[in-house]
């Protein structure tokens, strides 16, 4: 008897039960785990009628009962003081209007992004050295370009990284990726007696100077990408619409009926987020659920990015709707990256599968790990300071900027070295993707081919040994976290999927000998996109965004059926090998 009163105490243990309003008042359904709310129900079980007697303004909740033996019953204080932290779970109930205008705005602002960027690069990298290349000009500079083409890289990354150094010692305090995840992965900071709270973000005067330093440091080369500022453009942008519209219903007198300063600058900050990255990467979904993502530590989403799920959710649609139907009605929809660019056949087994998910996604954990120890180790190296000072005088500011552009002309020189590792890698990717078969030249970020004429691994033409993607992606690697170390502005996302596709290909290249018919088999391309997602979401945490970026941004002929199990697979394992490999991270959670 004995015996089976513990295995049921040990079965019934295991078990979540959550309450919740269906037509029946006393309901019960087994559901998933809410670590907000925990008490004893055996032997008295509490009913969804005493919970809505305690907390009427709320229709379906989900409360979480631990199934642990009590002698005695909870007393009704204690349960109504449990009860009331609830609240904090809650949905976060958001006027459409204000949805909508943050979807719209926070959307136009990633659009508006990502024309400047294609302008940019088309003026700084084709239109201005193909008028130096071609001038008949006896000007000094331009005879120089014109005997040494590959300092022209050279040049463009030092004179912009010392324009970005000298705007940054102005704006010492710029809003980055890292502030916006270290401040919403923390718990809401809820009003307290009444009072206003401070404001939990920076005001929206931040987001030109976000936009314009990141914008300047991707157009001169560095392999910094625009998804991270489009994210905490997007999220300024919302908080920004979030304490106008508070301030207004303020004035109004109906503050009690709406939720406090910062749990709603917190819901639009996600929500414009969302929205920028959906008006940059015109694919929907998959922006908000990165921006949700972003802020958890694991592989799942923080509190307070539940609470925002359907508003981050509707802004994403808005954004899509207002680009694709508004902005670019028509342009086609689709991805253009193509995994299948060679004779694959033959299908992929599921033993494959596994074993491809397993060792890329540990592989990608080991990366993405190696990486960010880099970038805390270079930072060490590169802002190392013998005696700390509170205030940093104005030797310690030109000291700052002369290192960053020291590390810019470190960075042109490699980039004379390895073009590959040129620009934050979206336009590029497909060079990567199919082991050089597209040419880097034939890509969006092209440049004339004679600038490349110092290049190691010449990018022009398929990569032919592992040696030399695995210099490519060494090249990328550090890059990254060069650029990362010397604080300079920008995002990781495009980079390290570029970085992760480079080191695949030195793997595919590397046992291709061993695995006769690899390189014209669906494992192949499964191996890169795996590879990718997993040196990613080992940084990022966001293993189902990364996959969904993959998946959107996929050719129509790319048989996503087949590759996207393994890819799951790699990421999410990515996450928690990265976990166990080490207990820092790239993010400040």
């Amino acid at each position: 008897m004995m015996a089976m009163k513990q295995l049921a105490l040990a079965i019934t243990s295991l078990a979540t039960v959550t309450l919740y309003h269906a037509g029946s008042a006393n309901a019960l359904l087994v559901g998933p785990p809410c670590q907000n709310l925990s008490f004893r129900f055996w032997p008295s079980l509490a009913t969804h009628r005493d919970v809505q007697r305690q907390l009427p303004h709320v229709a379906c909740k989900t409360v979480r009962f631990s199934a642990v033996p009590s002698d005695e019953a909870e007393s009704s204080t204690a349960t109504t003081k449990t009860l009331s932290t609830l609240t904090s779970t809650t949905e976060v109930h958001v006027p459409l209007s204000l949805t909508l205008a943050t979807g719209i705005v926070s959307t136009l602002l990633g659009f508006v992004y990502s024309r400047c960027m294609k302008s940019g690069f088309k003026l700084f990298w084709k239109t201005i050295p193909s008028n130096i290349l071609n001038s008949s000009s006896k000007n000094y500079f331009f005879k120089f370009i014109q005997t040494y083409p590959a300092m022209y890289i050279v040049l463009m990354t030092t004179c912009g990284g010392a324009a970005v150094s000298y705007l940054s010692s102005k704006l010492p305090n710029l809003y980055s990726a890292h502030d916006y995840v270290h401040i919403l992965s923390k718990d809401d900071e809820m009003t307290v007696n009444g009072s206003d709270e401070k404001d939990v973000f920076p005001s929206a005067t931040s987001i030109l100077p976000v936009m314009g330093l990141c914008l300047l440091t991707s157009l001169s080369g560095f392999s910094l990408g625009p998804e991270a500022p489009m994210v905490t453009v997007g999220s300024l942008a919302g908080a920004s619409l979030a304490r106008k519209y508070h301030k207004l219903q303020t004035s109004r007198e109906s503050k009690s009926t709406m939720p406090s300063k910062s749990t709603l600058e917190r819901t639009l900050a996600y929500a414009g987020a969302a929205g920028s990255l959906t008006g940059f990467m015109k694919i929907p979904l998959a922006g908000p659920i990165f921006a949700l993502e972003m802020t958890s530590r694991n592989c799942g989403v923080a509190d307070s990015a539940l609470k925002s799920w359907t508003t981050s959710i509707i802004s994403s649609f808005v954004g899509i709707s207002f680009v694709r139907g508004v902005m670019m009605p028509s342009v086609g929809i689709g991805g253009h990256f193509d995994y299948i660019s060679r004779a694959a056949v033959g299908a992929v087994s599921g033993i494959e599968m596994v074993a491809i998910g397993l060792g890329c996604g540990i592989g990608g954990a080991v990366v993405g790990t190696c990486f960010h120890s880099a970038v805390r180790n270079l930072k060490q190296v590169i802002w190392s300071k013998k005696n700390a000072v509170t205030k940093a005088s104005t030797t310690d500011k030109y000291s700052g900027i002369v290192k960053k552009v020291a590390v810019a002309l470190v960075l042109g020189a490699l980039s004379t070295q390895y073009p590959q590792t040129m620009f934050w890698g979206e336009g590029s990717l497909q060079c990567m993707i199919d082991g050089q078969c597209t040419p880097f030249v034939a890509t969006h970020h092209g440049i004339p081919a004679v600038m490349m004429e110092w290049a190691k691994v010449n990018p022009n033409t398929p990569l032919t040994s592992w040696f030399a993607a695995l210099q490519v992606g060494m090249a990328k690697f550090f890059a990254i976290a060069l650029a990362s170390a010397a604080k300079y502005p920008g995002g990781v996302i495009f980079p390290l999927l570029s970085n992760g596709a480079g080191i695949s290909q030195s793997l595919l290249q590397g046992i291709s000998n061993l695995v006769p018919g690899l390189q014209h088999s669906f494992a192949a391309p499964m191996v890169v996109m795996s590879f990718m997602a997993a040196t990613l979401t080992s940084i990022t945490r966001t293993p189902l965004a990364t996959c969904l970026i993959l998946a959107m941004t996929a050719s129509s002929i790319t048989p996503l059926s087949v590759l996207l199990p393994g890819v799951l697979l790699a990421s999410y394992i990515s996450v928690f090998a990265s976990e166990k490999l080490s207990s820092k991270s790239f993010f400040d959670y």
